[in-house]
């Protein structure tokens, strides 16, 4: 067999391994607070005089969110986690598991030393439970409803995460997360959400 061809079923080999990695799950909500040293905080509209509610519960490995939407004065409800040191690599995708009430969300990603969050809508189909996959490319930054103009989002400098619920309708809302992971091989169609303004 020819130097050649052993060093092309090397290089074969070698990427077969890395197209085969696994997805990195940053959460799965199997204990008291999340997976590991994930802890989640409640951020609504209150903090500007707005009147939404919202609270949270772990349990049975998922996380719950729950609340009532009020668009007068402020209109969001929002989950935050800590900070992590996850010292991701370069995912292109973060996917969620998801049982949502048929109403638009929207995930978050932090990076250090930023108040200002890379964010992508995704809708949610009532009561049913659904996989979301969200591209990384398609992460826009934006802070106190304005789009900011940054450089793309690279997920080694992600250091945590969030959901904010901000479709502008009054009411109740109820958005269930099993499990939360970044990925760098698309298994699914690309999505296709609403464009909404960002907060």
């Amino acid at each position: 067999m020819s130097a050649l061809l052993i060093q092309l079923m090397v290089s074969m080999v070698v990427f077969s391994s890395l197209a085969l990695a696994e997805p990195k799950r940053v959460t799965t909500f199997q204990t008291g607070q999340g997976d590991g040293d994930v802890r989640w905080q409640v951020v609504n509209d209150t903090v500007m005089g707005g009147r939404s509610e919202s609270s949270f519960v772990i349990t049975d490995g998922q996380l719950q969110f729950t609340g009532k939407l009020n668009t007068r004065g402020g209109g969001f409800a929002s989950l935050r986690s800590n900070r992590q040191d996850w010292d991701l690599p370069e995912f292109s995708v973060v996917r969620l598991k998801v049982r949502g009430d048929g109403r638009d969300y929207r995930f978050r990603l932090y990076v250090d030393n930023d108040r200002a969050s890379y964010q992508r809508d995704f809708a949610t189909a009532a009561d049913e439970w659904q996989i979301i996959e969200l591209p990384i490319k398609e992460f826009h930054a934006a802070w106190r409803g304005r789009r900011l103009n940054r450089p793309p989002l690279l997920t080694s400098r992600v250091v945590g995460m969030g959901l904010i619920l901000a479709d502008g309708i009054d009411g109740p809302f109820e958005l269930t997360v099993d499990w939360i992971e970044f990925d760098d091989s698309p298994s699914l169609q690309p999505s296709v959400s609403p464009e909404t303004p960002p907060l």
